[in-house]
């Protein structure tokens, strides 16, 4: 079927896809948004994306009204949308849907992976299912941003944790990785520690709640490696922040620069 040349083809993500040829069943979701959203004819071409840096022209074909088959064609170019280093976002559990808006966000901007904390000064608690409800939720803000955006890697959602066993896993996890602690307190500035800043390290930011971490949790974090760093002068909400955060780290450390 032809396609207009001037327009961009929509972008569905398979995680199971990985060579020219294959044969993919299409999941009820996506086989409801591409028949009732997108209203996509038989034959009718989209990109096909595994969320891992590979992305394929591809075909629809409905073999009935709940059944439709995606054929993986050649195999795209992608542009190269990471940043330079990874940088994950150590969030504390802000009120309503403001965690959407920093997922979101924050994606859009590059980075590389959330961790959801349970800080001592969060409103909102979250365990059991209550908790795999919202990350199931979270991760589906983060894939819509990532398709939106043309992300070539799809950010991980991680479970919510404590502040301890959050900054353990990623210790674990990125071993290497610079923890920046923000807080008021802190004596030295973002814009002065840049300069020194390892290259090609992980960067992990940590975003307090709305009211501060706490003397305790700043310990902890100092006690496993965290470096304390004052951001501004301003008071910024917590979702405010890491937005705004991400944003400097990569034009401080020219982290756009391929």
């Amino acid at each position: 079927m032809k396609q207009d040349k001037g327009k961009r083809l929509p972008r569905f993500l398979l995680e199971h896809c990985n060579s020219v040829g294959q044969v993919l069943d299409l999941p009820d979701d996506l086989m409801h948004y591409a028949s009732r959203v997108l209203r996509l004819r038989d034959g009718e071409a989209l990109r096909v994306w595994n969320g891992k840096g590979c992305e394929y022209h591809a075909t629809v074909h409905y073999l009935s009204k709940k059944l439709a088959q995606i054929h993986i064609g050649e195999q795209l170019a992608l542009r190269n949308t990471e940043l330079n280093r990874p940088v994950h976002v150590l969030q504390a559990l802000p009120e309503g849907d403001k965690m959407d808006w920093v997922l979101e966000k924050c994606t859009e901007l590059g980075v590389a992976g959330f961790h959801p904390v349970q800080a001592q000064r969060s409103v909102v608690k979250l365990e059991g299912e209550r908790a795999a409800k919202r990350q199931a939720h979270w991760e589906r803000v983060v894939l819509a941003a990532s398709l939106q955006s043309e992300r070539e890697q799809l950010a991980r959602v991680e479970a919510v944790k404590t502040l301890s066993a959050a900054l353990e896993h990623v210790s674990q996890n990125w071993p290497n990785a610079q923890v920046l602690w923000f807080t008021p307190e802190a004596g030295q500035s973002l814009r002065s520690w840049a300069p020194k800043a390892k290259p090609d390290t992980p960067l992990i930011v940590c975003v307090g709640p709305e009211g501060g971490w706490t003397p305790e949790e700043t310990e902890i974090a100092q006690r496993l490696g965290a470096l304390p760093l004052n951001f501004s002068q301003r008071v910024l909400r917590t979702e405010t922040f890491a937005v705004a955060c991400t944003a400097q780290l990569t034009a401080l450390l020219n982290l756009e620069q391929q």
